[in-house]
Order: structure tokens, then C-alpha cells, then sequence
């Protein structure tokens, strides 16, 4: 009796889970928390979520776990036990630290990026929870759009926000809104791109690519996902982001390669049939035009990219002249400190090469292992001596290698390239829904790639839920 109550109680919760993903910094759920940057409320519904998926055991409910979680288990438990051996180092003194709050707060992010993986690999194993949620996906994407659409209205429009945005926003993010940058409901603009990269942009690239749509309605061939991925493109370049617009890139060079051949194809039909064209152009010929004008586009739209964003005015001045001359040239395109950052997660590895300094770690061993140019940076400067905060390497990879040392970063790439295999195994379905979802988490796959460079937390929901989405196994 109780049963189907429990499990109609369980896919609710996940809907709520999955519509208040736009929702990063809620101050609220900060209080309750306490987290001092990623304070989603949907980490309270995954809480909810776990414990009615466990609830269902004692109404002999059987726990479909899928098997890509045993490789981020394995990860997860060696990064932790690497965590333990750090007790063992001399981990240098860093403005009063203590070494046990930054070393719980990182396992808890990590714990709660397993459970996410867990749910979105694990729960949603039949189509129509999976479509329901490709829906809740789509329009909670579009309550983001729209808002990112007064955003960009009301700064472009009159170079200020009204206040009743400000109250608005303020009840939703820890900051306010950006100048020139939309930020959705996200805590900052960086953020907002991460959540169009690893979440909505993939989901709608992918179900545009195949065809495939979860709703019926259509405006003559256009789909709602085709709607939804123009407007996300949009909003993605309207954050201003650069690492989330090369992420885009990296995705959209994937798409451009899958419809590649078509394109060739219908040109070449277009030449033959209704020009018939005096000289004939074989399909390679068509093909290396097509390339050479997708590089053209890709430097137009990177030159126009650096009239638009200040920060990128000196993208294409680049000088041997003196010293440190790449990083002089990150400097100028106001990306020197982050580069720093990375360089010394690399030093930090450099010193414990095997099993990092332990999740957390890695801002007590700054001071020694900063890039000599590093100290002529105005912020670097500010974190070391004027803030009291424990820095962090900024970038997931660099943090992996320096807080987890290669077998943990070994074993972390080695769960990604295992779900490629399933990914790749999904897009190869002949179901459509699975070919959507397959093709998605490889995308969000590539996008990480350059996402990675941006973001350091585990907690960030929207990659774990992607990639688990994608990889959820599937009744027959």
C-alpha cells in the first residue's frame, strides 16, 4: 500500500531537485548549511532524496546502482585516505588556520558530488522519469533565459538595474547583479556559464543534433530544444565568460564534426541540382572549403569577442621582450592571477608528486610554491597579506594533482574515460531518448575540460547530474 506512495514521493523530490538547480548561493539555505560559497537548495532535496531511495529497502525495493559509481567510489575513497596520510606531513602554519575545517569542508563537497552522481546515475531508470526530466530541465532553463533577458535589457537599455531586480536577486544570490554581465541566479556570471556548459546547453545541443524533443508541441520543424539553444548561446556570450566560452567551443566543435558530412552533402545536392555550376566540386573540394570558412568564423567571432569584453582588448598583442613574457601576456588579459593560481597547484605537485597534500591542503603550501612573477600581482598581493582567506588553486584539474597526487588524479580521469565507453555506447542506441542522453554527456564531458580550468568545488551539482543523467541505465 505504502509503496507506490513512497516511490511517487521519490520522483517529486527529484523534480524539485532538478528545477531549483539555477538556484547556486541561496542565502537561506546558506544560513542553514552554513557553506560559505555553494549553498544550492537542491543539496537539501538530494538529502530528502537519498534517504526515501533508502527508505524503499524496507519495502524490498531493489537499489539499481549503476556501475559507473564503483570507479568515483574508488576515487573518492583513495582521496580521502590521501587526505589522512597529510596528517602525517609538516603542513606549514597559514594565518591561524587550522588544517581540520578546510579538510572537512572539501570531503563534504566531495561526498556531495558522489551523491549526486549517485541519484542522477541510479534513480531515473525508466523513459518517461527521464523524460519528465529532460522537461524540468527545459523549463527551469527557460525561467533563466527570460531572466537573463531583463538583465540584459535593463543594463543595455538604461546602464542600471531596477530596483525591485535588485530585491529579487538579492533573495536569491548572495550578490547582486553585474554590470555589463548576466548572472542568471547564479552567484556570479563564471557561474552561470558553468550552469549553461554542464547542464542545459549539452541537453539542448544534443536533442537539436538528434532530432529528438521531449515535448510534442513544435513550431512547424522548430522544437522547444531549438528555441532553447539559441537562447542559451546567447545568454552564455551575454555572461561574458571566456572560459565558458571556449568550453562552448570545444562542445561546438564536436556538433560541427557530427553534421559535418551532412552539410557537404546538401551543398553538394544544392550545386548539382539547382545551380549546375560549369565546374564541378567533388565532395573533398566542398569539404576543405567548409573547413577553412569554420576557422574564418571561429577568428571572427574570437576578434569580435575582444571588442566586446574589455578584459580581452589585448588578446592579440603578445610581446619576447621581457621576462615571464606568457605570463606578462595573461596579465594583460586580466587572466595572470588565475594562471598563477594553476602554476602553483603544478608546484604543490611538483612536491608531492604520489598522493598530493590532501583534499583541502593545498592553500597551506601557497606562499612557498607561488611563481616568482606571481608576487608583482596586485591581487595575489591583496589574498596574502590583506585578506584572511586560505587560497585555492581555482582549477579542478590543478587541485586534483595537487591535493591527490597522480594515483588520485589517475583514478579520477580513469572514471571519466569509463563513462565515455558507456556514452559512446548511449549515443550508438537505437532508442532516441538514449541517443540524446549519450550524446549530451559527451558533450558536457568536453566542455569540463575547459570547465575544469574555471571551477575547483565538488559541490557544483550541474556536471555530476549531467554526467550521471547520461549514464543511467535503462529498463528493456
Amino acid at each position: 500500500m505504502i509503496q507506490p506512495y513512497l516511490h511517487k514521493l521519490q520522483k517529486i523530490t527529484w523534480y524539485i531537485l532538478i528545477a531549483l538547480l539555477p538556484l547556486t548561493s541561496m542565502p537561506l539555505v546558506k544560513k542553514l548549511l552554513g557553506s560559505d560559497s555553494v549553498a544550492s537548495p537542491a543539496i537539501i532535496f538530494l538529502v530528502i532524496l537519498i534517504f526515501l531511495w533508502l527508505a524503499g529497502l524496507i519495502f524490498n525495493d531493489r537499489l539499481l546502482i549503476s556501475s559507473k559509481v564503483l570507479p568515483l567510489a574508488l576515487f573518492t575513497c583513495v582521496a580521502i585516505i590521501a587526505t589522512l596520510f597529510s596528517f602525517f606531513l609538516q603542513t606549514p602554519a597559514f594565518k591561524g588556520f587550522g588544517e581540520l575545517k578546510p579538510i572537512i569542508s572539501v570531503i563534504a563537497t566531495l561526498v556531495i558530488g558522489f551523491l549526486f552522481f549517485l541519484i542522477a546515475s541510479s534513480f531515473p531508470v525508466d523513459d518517461e522519469v527521464k523524460n519528465k526530466t529532460l522537461k524540468v530541465i527545459n523549463w527551469t532553463g527557460l525561467i533563466i533565459l527570460i531572466w537573463c533577458a531583463f538583465q540584459a535589457l535593463a543594463w543595455y537599455g538604461t546602464q542600471h538595474y531596477p530596483q525591485w531586480m535588485f530585491k529579487i536577486q538579492g533573495f536569491l544570490s548572495e550578490r547582486v547583479l553585474y554590470r555589463q554581465r548576466t548572472t542568471g541566479f547564479a552567484l556570479e556570471p563564471s557561474w552561470l556559464a558553468h550552469q549553461l556548459n554542464m547542464l542545459y546547453l549539452p541537453f539542448w545541443l544534443s536533442a537539436t543534433l538528434t532530432g529528438y524533443s521531449s515535448h510534442s508541441f513544435r513550431i512547424k520543424r522548430i522544437s522547444f530544444e531549438n528555441i532553447l539553444l539559441a537562447g542559451g548561446v546567447l545568454t552564455l556570450g551575454l555572461t561574458l565568460s571566456r572560459v565558458g566560452f571556449a568550453a562552448f567551443l570545444c562542445m561546438s566543435a564536436l556538433a560541427i564534426v557530427l553534421i559535418h558530412r551532412h552539410i557537404v552533402s546538401a551543398i553538394n545536392t544544392w550545386l548539382t541540382d539547382k545551380l549546375k555550376p560549369r565546374i564541378k566540386l567533388n565532395r573533398k573540394s566542398i569539404s576543405h572549403i567548409i573547413i577553412v570558412l569554420y576557422i574564418l568564423l571561429v577568428a571572427l567571432l574570437v576578434l569580435v569577442y575582444s571588442r566586446i569584453d574589455p578584459r580581452m582588448a589585448s588578446l592579440f598583442k603578445f610581446s619576447f621582450d621581457q621576462d615571464s613574457p606568457l605570463l606578462r601576456y595573461f596579465n594583460q588579459l586580466k587572466f595572470g592571477d588565475r594562471v598563477v593560481y594553476w602554476l602553483t597547484g603544478w608546484n604543490i605537485f611538483n612536491e608531492h608528486p604520489i598522493i598530493g597534500v590532501g583534499l583541502g591542503n593545498a592553500g597551506f603550501y601557497f606562499p612557498q610554491n607561488i611563481p616568482a612573477y606571481g608576487w608583482s600581482l596586485l591581487e595575489v598581493r591583496r589574498l596574502l597579506y590583506r585578506s584572511h582567506l586560505l587560497l585555492n588553486v581555482k582549477s579542478l584539474w590543478f587541485r586534483l594533482l595537487a591535493e591527490t597526487g597522480i594515483v588520485g588524479f589517475s583514478l579520477f580521469i580513469g572514471w571519466i574515460i569509463s563513462l565515455l565507453s558507456r556514452l559512446v555506447e548511449k549515443y550508438k542506441s537505437a532508442k532516441p531518448i538514449e541517443r540524446t542522453l549519450g550524446l549530451a554527456g559527451i558533450l558536457v564531458v568536453l566542455g569540463l575540460i575547459f570547465e575544469g580550468l574555471s571551477i575547483d568545488s565538488f559541490a557544483m551539482p550541474y556536471w555530476w547530474i549531467s554526467l550521471g543523467l547520461a549514464v543511467t541505465s535503462y529498463k528493456k
